[in-house]
Parts: structure tokens; sequence; C-alpha cells
């Protein structure tokens, strides 16, 4: 992520919450700041998210919290409808960033302040919903499946094509010619900064996106090839080495 990105100004009215709803076929947001926080919600589209900790992608089940001045990066690669919800600072304290699981109050809620500048609610009514949409967000327990981006500058081409495009079959050695370094210096360079070596991380990011894949209904051989593997056997036994089980387990727990 760039250095000292720009600071973006929002409209806003005399509230402490206001919301924006964008929608299109694609965008891409590069890094910046907001004076004020900010709860991101893909309603529609897959959203890849980056902060100063990792890149997350956003399902339609996740919201994620940015405080005031936390430099921040949005990709959609497709139709997409998400609400960006602005709070002021003083208004919700919440001082760390964090992805969340979105319950369902806070997603019926997040919606509901983008139709209030057309509603016959009070003053008194709005601020009483503001409250509970930032006691929501202080309790929202984190997950933790952001991928860490490497600060080298590199890694982070790297690192950022695979996590748009989990289907990429570069090899190391093919990214080493692409960003102009030895495959040796990327290798070494992955183990010191994200703790793992770049098959790790890859597959990290793979079955990351596989399981979000399967969790929408995609189909198993579909999922296989949308994350770039050739087979559906071949990512079966990939999927299972790294979750413990194989895939048909989602399809029997949702079953009941």
């Amino acid at each position: 992520m760039q250095p000292n990105p720009p600071l973006l100004a929002v409209h806003r009215d005399n509230f402490p919450v206001s919301a924006v709803v964008r929608e299109g076929d694609a965008v891409d947001f590069e890094a910046h700041v907001h004076a004020c926080g900010q709860l991101v919600f893909a309603q529609h589209g897959p959203m890849l998210l980056e902060t100063r900790s990792g890149i997350v992608r956003m399902g339609p089940d996740r919201a994620a919290w940015l405080p005031a001045g936390e430099p921040h990066a949005v990709f959609l690669d497709r139709r997409f409808r998400y609400h960006s919800l602005y709070i002021d600072s003083d208004f919700c304290s919440r001082g760390t960033c964090g992805v969340f699981i979105l319950s369902p109050l806070l997603r019926e809620l997040i919606i509901d302040v983008s139709s209030w500048p057309e509603s016959n609610l009070t003053a008194d009514e709005k601020m009483r919903r503001a409250h509970v949409i930032v006691d929501e967000i202080v309790r929202a327990p984190r997950t933790g499946s952001s991928a860490r981006i490497p600060d080298d500058k590199k890694l982070g081409i790297i690192c950022r094509a695979i996590e748009r495009d989990t289907s990429i079959e570069k090899s190391l050695e093919d990214w080493a010619a692409e960003v102009g370094a030895s495959s040796k210096t990327l290798q070494r360079l992955f183990r010191a900064q994200t703790g793992m070596a770049f098959q790790q991380w890859r597959n990290h990011v793979r079955m990351t996106r596989a399981l979000e894949l399967h969790m929408s209904g995609m189909r198993e051989l579909d999922v296989a090839l949308a994350i770039g593997y050739a087979t559906e056997g071949s990512y079966a036994q990939a999927f299972k080495k790294f979750y413990g089980h194989p895939p048909s387990f989602l399809k029997r727990r949702a079953k009941g």
C-alpha cells in the first residue's frame, strides 16, 4: 500500500451517521483515508478490501470497520452494490480496524440508513438507531481471514495479483522474471514477511476463496477450476489437507 495516501472528503449532513450506496460493474479505489470512521458492507459482488494489515475478501456475510485515518483500498471486479456508513469519530470510539461476521440486525440497519433522507423518521428515532449500529460495531467479534500483504513492493505486486485472481498458475520463477528478482530472493522475502513459503501463502488464499465459493452454492468442479486446479480430484485432496475434511463435508453439513 502506498505511503501517505490522500484524504478523501465525504459529503456529510449534520448527523453523526450518514450513508453512501455505490453500485456498478467494476471499480478500483486506490489507497485513501477519511476523516471519519467508515463501516463497509458489500451487499452484492465480492469485494477485496486492503488495509495495512492485509487483504480480505468481503462476502455478503461480512462488514469491515475502518476508524478515521485508516488507509484502505477497495477493488471489485464484477457487478456490485455496497454500502458505506460514515460515522463521526467521537460517536464511535472503536479505534482498530477489522472485519467481522455481519449480524442480521446490523445488516438491516446498514441498509436502513440509506433511506433516512427520504423517511419520516424523527431525529430522535434516527439517533436511537445510530446508537444500536455503534453498539453492534463495538460488540462484533473480529475474524482473522485476511491474507498478509508483504511490505516489499515486488512481493506486493505478486500477492495482489493472486488475491484478485486465485486461478493464476504462474510459478515463483515466472513471477521472478516478471518483477525483476530471483526466485530465491522472493522465497526468502516471502518467509521473512509472511511466515510462509510462496506456495503456502498462495494455497492459503486459494483455500479461503474456495470456502467462500462453496458457501455461495457453487459446484465442487467449478470451485476447483475457479481457484486454479485442473481436476476435481486434485482440488479435493488439497482442500482436505488444508481443512482436515473433504469439500463434500460442507454439503453434508449444510443438509444437517
